[in-house]
């Protein structure tokens, strides 16, 4: 750990996907898998097991350091921040120490596959709901007895995300706290982006959809949310985009609807929004623009010919007139 300490936090900018993928991988190099892996842990478990895989894909062997970091949210955008100094939230949901890998250190062969086990401590002082923790996996320049090898060393660290829950006392709530839809009035926008706040005490993945509705009642758009299933950490605000995709002719001019119907993974009921948005597709409003102009034209001449035919019918009967 003393190799980090001079750090405030190293930063990690993937964002936090529930999809299960490697945490890195090359051509050659390392593999480390999982990247992300999501665990219960009941109050009465005393530990809980876990393992990580790796696998060194060099024509050299590798000597690999592990670190243990707890880490929270960088920014509302879901990237991921590996906290060196704590604050309140960090040690809230902090899980550092109450893990412990099997080894601190280990080399691979060229082509060698490890399972490394990680024991979570169930001890006194670990809260109900959720923890997390980052496993970094660092090369080594020496071997284990301190002396020089023929292993290469890494420049790049390889992370492990964990997410435990620990059941007994979670605090589930998941709020939308804003809608931001940049609106063109004759151009349909086929992105939206809606900010959650998470005020439990546990990560949640927000789902649901959005639908577009016409003045004549039809859905017309249509999009889902957190198609990724990415999280949100508990205590903190996030952004989802949502694609928007269209479903319907769009040559209706008016005011549109916007539904928007959230839950969170594990709930069953859904939360609604809605709100409005004048919009003037610009199909139709070419073709209304075309029509009154033909309009106006077709009128300025119809009325053109009346006025002529209304001055030569004064014409004759003044000429009728003076005859008489």
């Amino acid at each position: 750990m003393r190799f980090f300490s001079f750090f405030l936090f190293f930063v990690c900018t993937f964002l936090l996907s529930h999809s299960t993928v490697l945490a890195e991988e090359n051509s050659r190099g390392i593999v480390l898998s999982p990247a992300f892996q999501e665990i219960l842990l009941d109050t009465n478990d005393k530990q809980r097991d876990f393992s990580l895989s790796v696998t060194n894909t060099e024509n050299s062997a590798v000597t690999l350091r592990i670190t243990v970091f707890d880490f929270g949210s960088l920014d509302e955008s879901g990237g991921v921040a590996f906290l060196g100094a704590e604050n309140d939230l960090s040690k809230k949901y902090a899980l550092a120490s109450w893990i412990r890998p099997e080894k601190d250190v280990f080399m691979l062969e060229s082509n060698e596959t490890k399972k490394i086990l990680v024991t979570i401590e169930n001890r006194e002082g670990l809260s109900p709901g959720g923890h997390y923790v980052a496993l970094l996996f660092r090369g080594e320049g020496t071997n284990e007895e301190g002396g020089t090898s023929n292993s290469i060393a890494l420049k790049q660290s390889l992370s492990s995300l964990v997410f435990v829950k620990k059941i007994g006392g979670e605090i589930y709530h998941l709020e939308l706290k804003e809608s931001k839809y940049e609106n063109n009035p004759v151009l349909f926008q086929d992105m939206m982006r809606l900010r959650f706040q998470n005020s439990g005490n546990v990560h949640l993945i927000p789902r649901g959809t959005i639908t577009v509705t016409d003045p004549l009642k039809r859905i017309v758009g249509k999009g889902v949310i957190n198609e990724e299933s990415a999280i949100i950490l508990p205590e903190t605000f996030r952004i989802y985009p949502v694609a928007l995709r269209t479903i319907a002719p769009l040559f209706v001019p008016g005011r549109y609807t916007v539904d928007i119907s959230y839950r969170y993974d594990g709930q069953e009921a859904f939360s609604s929004a809605t709100f409005s948005f004048d919009f003037f597709p610009f199909p139709a409003t070419l073709g209304s623009l075309i029509l009154i102009a033909g309009l106006g034209w077709y009128g300025a001449i119809y009325w053109r010919k009346r006025s002529k035919k209304g001055k030569k019918s004064s014409v004759t009967d003044i000429e009728q007139s003076n005859a008489q």
